[in-house]
């Protein structure tokens, strides 16, 4: 019994080794697109497998969706990828987010630490200013009163700090980020992306070589004037040392290994940088080389250099002025303090992201950065091939961002930077369909989606149309000039109200049918600038002028319908204030309905919408603009109606026309449209008419018809408050189509 049931156990065993590696097996053959014996059948029902080569064209379309899902997508690509290492990395990812407090010597002591600018769009932005107030906390923390008062043969004098009193100095958290390191051609060490600290980083090497270069010169003095005395005696030996030492602080060099920097900026605005670090400059230092520049020197090298070369250089003569002042004694002390005393705290997330929510979070990386100016970094730099291209698309997005020329009459080009990051919001709920959020930074990875997907599309589109891969892809550069600067430009128009500058709307047969249309972008404008619940009608309205500037024919074909839908809907959100997952669940229908006008639009919402008119509280204070809005848009559809000039001021506000109401009428009509009259909104307003003959001459004055119809009223009592009510009802149904 007892071998039986051994037997009976290791052909059990067997059976399931059987069973586990022929699972195995088929999950391999299905990965990689192999027919198994779990496939689908090849063969259709109509020819049931007797047309083999149908069978066959079947299996292979099969096998082709397989590979193309099995495929990385085009921006996965190394050329849009993370940067390729030529050898094996030996800084690993981090396997949680380490902070460490480290002096500034242990940061610059060999290659364990050496800093890169890739993900930092910002480029060397500090000037003589910050770098003094910088200079002058570490000199007082290390001198004292002492600068230039300490002769080399003197004894510290009473105006020194003493020992005792001088305490580390914290220069804040920097954060970095694990980057690429080859370590067959640099050796051993570590190279990271400053994410924050780039301006303290490049500042303290900056002001290290100014050192370095004051050593090294006064140790060439002393040989010229020691002569006799081999290398200028022990003294000029110290002071090379010294300037060497600090030397391969900056470039820390290894034998048999390539030459590094301690940091390196982008490639046009390390020029200047690299030459200053190496500190060799036709055998002169550079404190020789560009201190003894006269101006039309200085302005020739930087004619052909960016503005941070030019900071750059500004800082580092500056720097090597105020250290001249210094005694050796005092620069060597202050040598000592900075590479002893000074320390950073070094944060190293484990990713880019868990670095951006930490600066973030603490609200640093300096005053002026946004989420769209990291944008502009993954734009210009990780998604564009050639450096000349990225520069200038990098040139360009600074250009549309730049503050806009208001009352010029030439062409747009500059919108303001919230007016890009506006565009990037918009342009990608759109593009992805999905709610975009608009704090904490995350709206970035969500834009780089959209840029991914666009990148994709639109090689796919090329690859199609040449029935091969095309030679030159789709990059970042096309990305802005294409989609990102027309979107923000366009958006620009609509919030600024320059509909003149619309090529559609001008093109328009009768001045009917434009002041229609500009009737209904003011009051959309107003609505999503001013209404929290309305704001994201945007979206669908910017998809569609930007297919109305690029003179689409679906979109101009379809104007009148879309526009006069996206108003009604829009009123819509603003009465009934629908949750943002239906207002967008909206949006992206009345997408669907641009993109194929087969589709249908749900209007049962509308049906109720007049109801909803009706008893909303247009004059509370959170509706008056909205009250503002109808108004102003009814009023323009009278005066088509008329024939009579429709006003285009855009700085109007309500007025309650009774204000004497009974106990029992107030809660009623009070607050109601009927109870509005539109007037123009002034800076400094006179005290309000008390009496209905004041009121009506007021009203009188006004520009806007609906208000000079009030003016004409006998008097102001309830039945004509009612009156009115219903007449603005009927006549909102009859523009916007809610019968």
């Amino acid at each position: 019994v007892y071998a039986m049931m051994l037997a009976v156990e290791a052909a059990v065993a067997v059976a399931v080794a059987t069973a586990l590696f022929a699972a195995e097996l088929a999950s391999a053959f299905r990965f990689q697109g192999v027919v198994s014996s779990s496939r689908p059948r090849t063969s259709c029902q109509s020819c049931r497998g007797k047309n083999r080569r149908h069978a066959i064209d079947i299996e292979g379309k099969r096998r082709r969706v397989i590979l193309r899902n099995q495929m990385p997508p085009f921006f996965a690509s190394p050329a849009f990828g993370q940067p390729q290492q030529s050898g094996p990395a030996s800084a690993s990812p981090q396997s949680a987010t380490v902070t460490l407090r480290l002096p500034l010597g242990t940061l610059f002591d060999g290659r364990d630490y050496i800093f890169v600018t890739e993900s930092n769009v910002r480029g060397y932005e500090w000037t003589e200013r910050e770098t003094d107030i910088l200079l002058d906390d570490l000199m007082d923390a290390a001198l004292g009163n002492l600068g230039g008062q300490l002769d080399n043969d003197d004894e510290p004098s009473l105006l020194a700090k003493p020992a005792s009193m001088i305490t580390d100095y914290e220069l804040s958290q920097i954060v970095l980020v694990p980057g690429n390191w080859d370590s067959n051609l640099l050796g051993l060490g570590a190279c990271y992306d400053v994410y924050d600290g780039q301006q303290r980083l490049v500042t303290l090497n900056l002001l290290l070589a100014a050192l370095r270069d004051s050593f090294k010169c006064e140790a060439d003095e002393l040989c010229e004037l020691y002569p006799n005395e081999m290398a200028g005696g022990k003294r000029a030996v110290a002071l090379l040392a010294t300037s060497n030492e600090i030397g391969t602080m900056l470039v820390p060099t290894k034998v048999r290994k390539e030459d590094v920097l301690r940091i390196s900026l982008r490639k046009r605005d390390n020029i200047l940088l690299e030459n200053i670090l190496r500190g060799d400059i036709e055998s002169e230092t550079p404190t020789q080389a560009y201190t003894t520049m006269s101006s039309r020197e200085r302005s020739v090298l930087l004619s052909a250099l960016s503005s941070a070369n030019a900071r750059i250089l500004d800082n580092f003569t500056h720097s090597a002025r105020r250290l001249s002042i210094l005694s050796t004694r005092e620069r060597l002390r202050l040598l000592d303090y900075i590479v002893e005393r000074v320390h950073l705290l070094v944060c190293i997330p484990e990713t880019s992201r868990i670095a951006r929510n930490i600066v973030m979070s603490q609200n640093r990386k300096g005053l002026d950065n946004e989420p769209v100016d990291d944008f502009k970094g993954v734009v210009c730099f990780r998604y564009t091939l050639d450096e000349d291209e990225m520069y200038k698309t990098f040139d360009e997005w600074d250009v549309l961002s730049a503050a806009p020329s208001l009352g010029s009459s030439e062409e747009v080009t500059s919108v303001g930077r919230d007016i890009v990051s506006a565009a990037c919001l918009l342009r990608a709920s759109a593009a992805l369909r999905t709610k975009i959020r608009s704090r904490g930074g995350d709206e970035v990875y969500d834009w780089e989606r959209w840029l991914r997907e666009e990148l994709w599309r639109q090689n796919q589109r090329m690859s199609e149309e040449a029935g091969e891969p095309a030679s030159q892809p789709w990059q970042g550069k096309d990305f802005f000039s294409a989609s990102l600067a027309p979107a923000s430009i366009v958006l620009y128009k609509f919030r600024s109200s320059l509909w003149e500058e619309f090529s559609f709307i001008s093109s328009q047969a009768t001045k009917s049918r434009k002041d229609t249309i500009l009737a209904q972008l003011n009051f959309m404008r107003d609505m999503t600038s001013g209404v929290a619940s309305a704001k994201e009608a945007e979206i669908v309205l910017l998809e569609l002028l930007i297919r109305l500037e690029n003179d689409e024919e679906n979109a101009m074909r379809r104007l009148d319908e879309i526009l006069s839908l996206i108003e009604a809907w829009t009123l819509w959100m603003a009465i009934e204030k629908p949750s943002p997952m239906q207002r967008h669940k909206l949006v992206f229908a009345l997408l669907d309905l641009i993109d194929d006008e087969a589709k249908t639009l749900q209007t049962e919402g509308l049906q109720g919408l007049g109801c909803s008119l009706s008893e909303f509280e247009f004059g509370s204070a959170a509706s008056r603009k909205i009250a503002a809005a109808l108004l102003r848009r009814l009023d323009a559809h009278e005066s088509i109606r008329q024939k009579k000039k429709v006003s285009q001021k855009s700085e109007v506000t309500v007025d309650f026309i009774k204000t004497d109401w009974a106990d029992g009428e107030r809660d009623e009509q009070a607050n109601s449209i009927g109870n509005l009259a539109l007037i123009a909104a002034k800076k400094t307003r006179k005290k309000k008419p008390a009496s209905w003959s004041e009121k009506q001459q007021s009203y009188g004055r006004e520009v806007w018809l609906l208000t000079k119809r009030v003016a004409e009223m006998d008097e102001c009592g309830v039945a004509d408050i009612k009156g009115r009510h219903a007449d603005i009802c009927d006549l909102t149904s009859n523009v916007f189509g809610l019968n």
